[in-house]
């Protein structure tokens, strides 16, 4: 392997480079990425030792590896656009591994300066003191398959898109159609009989064919998802997620894939705090306030699991989160009432899913 150019901080400030530490001794190192470079902060002995920058890529990260194979290892950094395929390099090379969400990581009020080299500097010692709390790094082939919900989600919003700019461009021509509630099959019947100028004609054509692919990318991630879910590994896990009133076979998969290991969620509020359904609260002394939900965490699974939410107050088929709805719904109002139910749903919904595995564990794993 060729040696890699590095540039070495403390020898730019004419401090001269450490030595490398024993065998078995722990080394903390904090990476901050970004498009064109990484900059490294390693820490150990209770200081800093050694600061320095590479070109972006994992053969770098693996020359400094190497350069300090026989220590323990501790690596974090920030979660960023570029995925999770360092942290799964890491992971296959046995090396302790944290990816930190950026929103997470406390910075001081008021900070005016804020450079890569302060920024992994600070996130070196958090590391070192054990401040961190690392988020959840899903295997590459979950992180894969969760891609086909993520795109049917956007194939949808473009299809979507393509409707209203429609309903937009006649509405400019002083042409309304049926109202949105009345669905696109009788908009669109509504169309077909309108006579309009070529110019409108051919932009309507164009919009029509934008929403005709996106409906056609849509059906095929539909089918694709439909696989997975009546696949050997997802089919039991799906099954009894969907027995749950308002949870069809197709949220039931998407919240597997993105959740992941629901084992995470340890506590029964957590997956509630998790998901953002949980109300910001301040309290002193006397006063206690209640505002908005916190609206954290993806907000994508926030949605579906409130679409879950209606559905199973309008089906009636699980009388608790009915009734619940029915006695919020006057005092707080609707809005305010269904997310309540949200938040009672992810409850029975990580019961379901911890059972499920519980029934599914050996009977020798259950014993011990």
């Amino acid at each position: 392997m060729e040696k890699i150019g590095v540039i070495e901080l403390r020898r730019q400030e004419g401090l001269p480079t450490p030595k490398r530490p024993p065998d078995g001794a722990q080394v903390w190192m904090a990476i901050d990425i970004s498009r064109s470079k990484a900059v490294y902060c390693l820490r150990w002995d209770g200081s800093e030792q050694r600061r320095l920058s590479t070109p972006l890529g994992i053969e770098h990260v693996r020359a400094l590896l190497e350069h300090y194979s026989g220590c323990q290892m501790h690596v974090a950094y920030e979660a960023c656009g570029f995925g999770y395929e360092l942290a799964w390099w890491l992971q296959e090379h046995a090396v302790a591994v944290s990816v930190i969400a950026p929103s997470r990581v406390e910075r001081a009020p008021g900070l005016q300066v804020k450079t890569d080299r302060v920024d992994v500097g600070k996130l070196a010692r958090k590391l070192e003191k054990g401040d961190l709390k690392a988020i959840y790094i899903p295997s590459r082939a979950v992180h894969e398959q969760r891609q086909l919900g993520r795109t049917y989600a956007q194939s949808l919003k473009e299809r979507k898109r393509a409707q209203v700019r429609i309903r937009s461009l006649l509405q400019e021509q002083g042409r309304l159609g049926p109202l949105p509630a009345a669905g696109w099959k009788v908009y669109s019947a509504w169309l077909s009989g309108q006579t309009l100028p070529e110019p409108i004609r051919l932009c309507v054509q164009a919009h029509q064919q934008m929403r005709a692919v996106a409906d056609q990318q849509a059906q095929r991630m539909k089918a694709e998802l439909y696989k997975l879910a009546r696949s050997a590994e997802y089919r039991p896990l799906v099954k009894a997620l969907s027995a749950q009133s308002g949870v069809g076979w197709q949220s039931a998969i998407r919240l597997v894939l993105e959740l992941g290991d629901i084992e995470r969620f340890r506590t029964t509020d957590s997956l509630p705090h998790y998901l953002g359904l949980t109300p910001s609260q301040y309290s002193s002394g006397e006063l206690d306030h209640r505002g908005h939900i916190l609206k954290c965490g993806p907000g994508f699974l926030r949605a579906l699991l409130l679409q879950c939410a209606w559905s199973a107050v309008r089906q009636g088929c699980d009388t608790e989160l009915q009734e619940r709805f029915a006695t919020l719904a006057p005092r707080i109002g609707r809005k305010r009432a269904i997310i309540a139910v949200a938040r009672k749903l992810a409850i029975k919904l990580r019961g379901r899913w911890r059972r499920h595995l519980l029934a599914s564990e050996p009977a020798s794993a259950v014993a011990v």
